[in-house]
């Protein structure tokens, strides 16, 4: 498995304090089948990306070189979880935040007053910078949640999704599984991640929550947004060809 989300890296967001712990992370993700993670530490001011971007690259090296001593067969790749507002229309060198240095980058936004207008113009603005957003996990926004309309047209854009595991094995609230379990149903989902912020939360531990996934969603999409669209991203190549239908607001029992 691959994942493309996860606060791996020390000392630089809200995710580890040290060294240690995510060298912990890094061996627990192994431990559940995890073989691949892009670190995405929260990236809130884009116009301190230089700064951000030298120091996320030296909590990268530094770690992969520990968990090389450690005997840890974890591969990670640098990125970033990018929060957009109007400072997009005036930042420069976006580009260096992309997954992995490719095309694709992983965007989020206020989770409960955007405006829609407001947000497609950033999208907009996303592509014209060259970038191919990945909304990071759709589901918790209230807007979202309100109006699967919206979702629809994104994904007309061209906006890829990343869900969060804990949302689809219902460790959120209902809304956010309503969503995220319609949205892997249907193809408009292109990714599944951990979203991992601290050993201590438990939100790693991928095998765990798949167990708890709905069982009707097929082994065949699983296997889409657990490794076959992420290795697309690490790859910089288009994501593979999948069957989508449109999203339909339903009250699950």
């Amino acid at each position: 498995m691959i994942d493309i989300h996860m606060h791996l890296l020390y000392d630089i967001d809200d995710g580890p304090a040290d060294i240690q712990t995510s060298t912990a992370l890094c061996a627990g993700a192994e431990n559940c089948g995890v073989e691949k993670i892009i670190a995405t530490p929260h990236l809130l001011r884009p116009g301190r990306i230089d700064s951000f971007i030298q120091k996320r690259d030296e909590r990268l090296e530094r770690l992969k070189e520990k968990i090389h001593r450690a005997g840890i067969r974890v591969e990670l790749y640098p990125g970033a979880e990018v929060f957009v507002n109007d400072d997009i229309f005036y930042s420069r060198g976006l580009a260096k935040a992309t997954l992995n240095n490719g095309r694709y980058i992983l965007v989020e936004f206020d989770f409960h007053y955007e405006s829609p207008n407001r947000l497609i113009q950033y999208i907009e603005e996303l592509f014209k910078l060259g970038c191919i957003p990945v909304i990071a996990h759709p589901e918790r926004y209230t807007y979202f949640q309100r109006d699967y309309g919206f979702v629809n047209h994104l994904r007309d854009m061209d906006v890829l999704f990343q869900l969060n595991a804990r949302s689809l094995a219902s460790l959120g609230s209902r809304s956010e599984f309503e969503l995220a379990y319609q949205m892997a149903l249907c193809g408009t989902a292109s990714f599944i991640a951990t979203d991992t912020h601290s050993a201590r939360r438990g939100t790693g531990d991928m095998l765990r929550m798949i167990r708890r996934f709905p069982g009707d969603i097929r082994r065949e999409r699983l296997d889409y947004m657990l490794y076959l669209a992420p290795q697309a991203v690490l790859s910089n190549q288009p994501l593979p060809p999948v069957r989508r239908k449109r999203l339909e607001k339903r009250r699950l029992r």
